[in-house]
């Protein structure tokens, strides 16, 4: 009876201190994106010979696990948002080793584990995990001994994501290296960065891209054929003419017939799909909630004095926002194709499970503060 009274008190706190509004939308993100791979799906699965009803199903599961590993990690409290993301990038970054070592190759990079008939990209799961560590790093006060040196936390973080980038290159993954240098610097300028280390971190990023433009196949095929005015990507042309179909109200849900032709339209190309069949207005809605949900995350954590806390979730909302206007900027032209997914509403087990983990670390470290102190978590 007392074990019930404590579960009901401490779940009562955890009400009173969470943005239910930011929950609320996110559900809402989560419910349309069921509705969005329901309608964009059975045909992509008739084309790989599976049950039309496949993605669907495999969709339905992973949107429960982002909920409920969403609602898990909004339960942590700061301290222990630290300590899993530790052991989780290390998970994150042993496993994308064992993947390089492997060697074993799906659509041309080495990205997927394949476990009891599903498969899940380790360095999807690493983005919410880093963006913690990077925050712990850059709010070092202290500087740390190594092999006689005296290394300042900001020097690691960038050496930490330095690391990283080799290893995200290598799979080869340079959507993901691009995003992860865009975050880091937003979390710098939180902490003060100057106009000379800006301008050193700029030169690097403008380095490694000039590097992988040169040495990676892929990446030099899609720069070149964006930059070619002659040539456009087909899965490109099928969006424009989608959201060109669609109109303002669209044609009604499942009646879209261009995505069809859109290999990837339950993923990376979801929003035509959406255009074309719910119509600009709907387009221009989700738009609006992925703002809300941002600059409610951004209002609330103004409020904190804990810079540690700022900086952790202006990376985790940066990432948010940026992988959405990536995929968008995809599917109009504006940027040559990436691989990016949509928030909550792409197809997609790593993509949406990790989305759940961010969101949840953004729900911890902007709730309200109470005097006493839980087990999992400090109000």
């Amino acid at each position: 009876m007392e074990s019930r009274s404590a579960l009901l008190n401490f779940f009562e706190k955890w009400l009173k201190s969470v943005d239910l509004i930011s929950i609320t939308f996110v559900l809402f993100l989560i419910t349309l994106g069921l509705l969005f791979v329901t309608t964009a799906s059975p045909n992509v699965a008739k084309l790989k010979n599976l049950n039309e009803f496949y993605f669907i199903k495999k969709h339905y599961l992973f949107a429960f696990f982002s909920i409920i590993t969403m609602l898990t990690f909004s339960l942590f409290s700061t301290k222990g948002l630290i300590n899993i993301s530790y052991i989780g990038l290390i998970i994150s970054i042993f496993l994308i080793i064992i993947l390089l070592m492997i060697s074993r190759e799906n659509n041309g990079s080495i990205r997927w584990f394949n476990f009891i008939g599903y498969s899940f990209q380790p360095s999807e799961f690493l983005k919410p995990f880093v963006i913690i560590i990077f925050s712990v790093l850059l709010n070092l006060k202290a500087r740390i001994k190594f092999l006689g040196y005296s290394i300042s936390g900001k020097t690691l973080a960038f050496l930490l994501l330095l690391f990283i980038s080799i290893l995200i290159l290598a799979q080869p993954n340079f959507s993901m290296f691009v995003i992860l240098f865009l975050v880091f610097i937003f979390q710098y300028l939180t902490v003060g960065m100057s106009i000379k280390f800006l301008f050193f971190i700029s030169m690097i990023t403008l380095l490694i891209s000039s590097i992988a433009y040169m040495n990676l196949s892929h990446v030099q095929q899609r720069i070149d054929n964006f930059l070619n005015t002659n040539s456009i990507n087909f899965q490109v042309e099928k969006s424009l003419e989608a959201y060109q179909a669609g109109g303002l109200l669209g044609k009604g849900p499942g009646g879209g017939t261009i995505k069809n032709n859109i290999p990837d339209s339950h993923t990376d190309f979801i929003f035509p799909v959406i255009a074309e069949e719910y119509g600009t207005l709907v387009c221009i809605f989700l738009v609006f909630i992925l703002l809300v949900i941002f600059f409610r995350g951004v209002k609330k954590i103004s409020n904190s004095h804990n810079q540690f806390k700022v900086t952790s979730c202006v990376g985790l909302l940066i990432l948010f926002i940026i992988q959405a206007f990536i995929n968008i900027a995809v599917s109009i032209q504006l940027i040559p194709t990436t691989g990016v997914t949509f928030p909550f509403l792409s197809y997609g087990g790593s993509s949406i499970i990790s989305m759940g983990i961010l969101m949840g670390m953004v729900l911890s470290l902007t709730k309200k503060k109470f005097k006493e102190k839980g087990l999992i978590y400090e109000y």
